[in-house]
């Protein structure tokens, strides 16, 4: 009713086969993935740089449009503080002439 399984015993003696087109089939695969990760490291190193660049300029910029509009917006305090003066001048009837 039951038949036995034959079972095949490991022995000392096992060997492995591989076609030379295997062989050259995984050293292919190695060399591509590990010219792949030298490839892609550079290029992240290479954006990182590009992005400190960017950075730095956009700073520079950054300091150098406060720079300019530093007095800008001192004149504009200055006339808005003026116009104020005038308004509260004619609302209270003083009149500064």
């Amino acid at each position: 009713m039951y038949k036995e399984l034959k079972t095949k015993t490991l022995n000392d003696e096992l060997q492995i086969h591989i076609s030379v087109k295997w062989a050259v089939q995984i050293l292919f695969l190695v060399f591509t993935l590990t010219g792949a990760w030298f490839t892609i490291n550079a290029s992240i190193e290479s954006n990182a740089k590009e992005i400190e660049h960017i950075k730095e300029a956009l700073i520079e910029f950054e300091q150098n449009l406060d720079e300019r509009m530093n007095p800008l917006e001192a004149e504009r305090e200055q006339r808005l503080a003026e116009m104020n003066k005038s308004l509260l001048d004619k609302v209270l009837g003083k009149d500064s002439d």
